[in-house]
């Protein structure tokens, strides 16, 4: 699976440099085929490529007729459709991450949080604090709790206070491919205060929230957080 992810994404990247450097809105791309031996990909790879860029509104996919390039968006769409971090999700798109604040405290874990992470009330957790920016507008605020030990292996979260380390990233450089699976649910919500000034709107703008559990294969939980979303600066969109 993750070969696959990895050939998906390089033909994702290649067909948007092909794109960009070939073509222009409205004209038509080769078929399947074609782009598939100008690649030395697979038909499959391909296929599933124009259906990312179709999503993020690169081209629009007419059956029968062809494959267009589309105007660009005032916003972009984040790709849901395998275990990444926002970061890499944004950097597929073609757009500029960086974290505005970064932070971590060792604190008792709340009986809701502790239920989730199926540690006892009080344990200590790691309570991970980032706000992230797309092209230097505030975009993003995530709040994760951690077990303090996993696996019998002390984490630390220090990594995840650069843009270089994700979640996923520093999970897996403690036990080597730990994370196995996550759990994404999606709501809309208005923002209060303090949350409205630290991504630079007004108290009451709508955002998306979202709760994602990440867990090992046996289903053990590695991770809890809570992200909410400016949708202006960008879309969340799941394909299945």
């Amino acid at each position: 699976m993750a070969k696959r992810d990895s050939v998906v994404r390089s033909t994702v990247a290649a067909l948007r440099q092909l794109i960009d450097g070939e073509y222009v809105v409205g004209d038509r791309l080769p078929n399947e085929k074609r782009i598939a031996e100008s690649l030395d990909v697979s038909r499959g790879s391909v296929r599933e490529a124009l259906g990312v860029l179709e999503a993020e509104g690169f081209v629009t996919r007419n059956w029968g007729v062809g494959t267009f390039v589309s105007a660009p968006r005032p916003s972009s769409s984040l790709s849901m459709s395998a275990i990444a971090s926002y970061r890499d999700r944004v950097h597929a798109v073609g757009r500029a991450v960086a974290l505005r604040e970064a932070g971590y405290t060792l604190v008792p874990a709340p009986p809701e949080i502790a239920e989730v992470l199926g540690v006892e009330p009080e344990t200590g957790v790691w309570r991970v604090y980032r706000l992230f920016a797309v092209d230097d507008t505030p975009s993003a605020q995530m709040i994760e709790h951690i077990p303090a030990t996993i696996h019998g292996v002390a984490i630390d979260p220090a990594p995840m206070t650069t843009v270089d380390s994700g979640l996923f990233d520093m999970l897996n450089g403690h036990i080597d491919d730990v994370v196995s699976h996550t759990t994404t649910d999606i709501e809309a919500v208005r923002l209060e205060e303090p949350e409205a000034t630290a991504l630079d709107v007004d108290a009451g703008t709508p955002v998306l929230r979202t709760e994602q559990v990440t867990t090992d294969v046996q289903g053990g939980v590695l991770a809890y957080g809570v992200t909410l979303q400016r949708t202006d600066v960008l879309r969340m969109r799941i394909t299945r």
